[in-house]
């Protein structure tokens, strides 16, 4: 092996029941098949490169591992996603996101894992990044773009990457300069981004789109994002309202939805259960539960506290409503007084005053964002839509 390195053994194409390995995982998906090297440094008998990959039944790299004995662990977690543009482009997009963790913090996370903590409590965020390759089905020409987001220990900060590579035409690379848009998001602040700090290169930055520090991020971490973006804009920013982007359902009545606002924790929960399958859906939900964050908030300042613990400390940290907010109030409080669940009656949820209201909100959400999305799409064509 060279740079300075020799190979000590090597398993391929492992069954994973067969394994007995101790790769530090990070994420509790089964695998179907196993890889391993394991390497040894000529120059150090203690240094070794341990490198673990788990893959699925298509093959598909699902988990590396990177285990090496002078260094943090670190692990890629990776997911496919499949896509048409058009009659003849196919399009391939895999996310992959990167996390260390100090080797002395092994078993406070196995710990935190015993004690069903998020899996990723104690770890690292490095950089996360989707390949998107497209292939034009005719032809067999290929395209590259990368979206990047790195820089995520300063939320305040991050920096987020598009760029396109030069095309492979009839197997050869164009001539053609990459195609990059790069700039600042602000998590903290509903992703916006900073327009002082922007770089383009053969292309142009979106004007109108307010959702842009927000289209680099993968259809599970927009939940958060979109979500924090509307609280701010509902006027519910420190309104201890809680977003959990990955709730257990409690019973079989929560599994018929996609996501609920719970107003005894104060907390807007999206079912692990539902896959969501575009950006655009995930924005309609979390825009239509927030609105049921804003009415629960007026009802329970409305109510003088509510029935719930969340709206007794509405009620004790805001206190009474101006008289503008009254009316408006009490109509949410008459809906949620008489209010039947889908579980109940699916017809009669639907004519739920308050979800009325919350469908029209998700509706107004989605229209805008589905039409401002169509800047960037203008200048990363090859990006699937629904990912954008």
């Amino acid at each position: 092996m060279s740079n300075g390195y020799y190979l000590i053994s090597k398993i391929t194409n492992l069954p994973y029941h067969k394994y007995n390995g101790n790769a530090l995982r990070l994420i509790n998906q089964s695998a179907r098949t196993v890889d391993e090297v394991l390497l040894g440094a000529k120059n150090s008998k203690n240094i070794k490169r341990k490198i673990t990959t788990f893959r699925d039944s298509n093959g598909n790299i699902i988990e590396r591992v990177f285990n090496y004995s002078d260094k943090p662990f670190r692990n890629r977690i990776y997911s496919k996603y499949y896509s048409i543009i058009g009659e003849d482009e196919f399009i391939t997009s895999t996310h992959i996101k990167e996390y260390i963790l100090p080797r002395a913090m092994k078993i406070p996370y196995l710990q935190s894992v015993s004690a069903k903590y998020k899996r990723t409590l104690l770890w690292t965020p490095i950089r996360f990044f989707t390949n998107h390759l497209s292939q034009n089905i005719n032809t067999g020409d290929k395209i590259l773009t990368k979206v990047i987001q790195k820089n995520l220990l300063k939320p305040q900060n991050e920096i987020h990457t598009f760029i396109e590579f030069p095309h492979i035409i009839s197997g050869k690379i164009s001539d053609a300069a990459k195609k990059i848009l790069e700039f600042r998001v602000n998590t903290f602040n509903g992703n916006s981004v900073n327009p002082k700090r922007i770089y383009t290169q053969g292309t142009k930055l979106p004007q109108n789109d307010l959702f842009l520090g927000i289209r680099a991020l993968s259809i599970d971490d927009s939940k958060e994002a979109l979500t924090q973006k509307f609280l701010i804009e509902r006027g519910l920013k420190n309104k201890r309202i809680i977003i959990n982007s990955d709730y257990k359902p409690q019973d079989d009545s929560e599994e018929l939805s996609k996501a609920l606002f719970d107003p005894n924790e104060g907390s807007v929960n999206f079912l692990r259960t539902h896959k969501y399958k575009t950006k655009s859906e995930v924005c309609t939900t979390a825009r239509h539960e927030v609105e049921h964050g804003w009415q629960y908030y007026l009802h329970a300042r409305n109510t003088k506290g509510g029935t719930t613990e969340w709206e007794s400390k509405i009620y004790n940290l805001f206190r009474d409503l101006p008289k503008s907010l009254k009316k408006e109030a009490q109509s949410y409080t008459d809906s949620i007084s008489s209010y039947v669940t889908v579980a109940e009656d699916r017809k009669k949820y639907r004519q739920n005053f308050i979800e009325i209201k919350a469908n029209e909100a998700g509706k107004r959400a989605k229209e805008l964002y589905d039409n401002e999305r169509a800047e960037i799409q203008k200048e990363f064509p090859h990006i699937p839509p629904e990912l954008l």
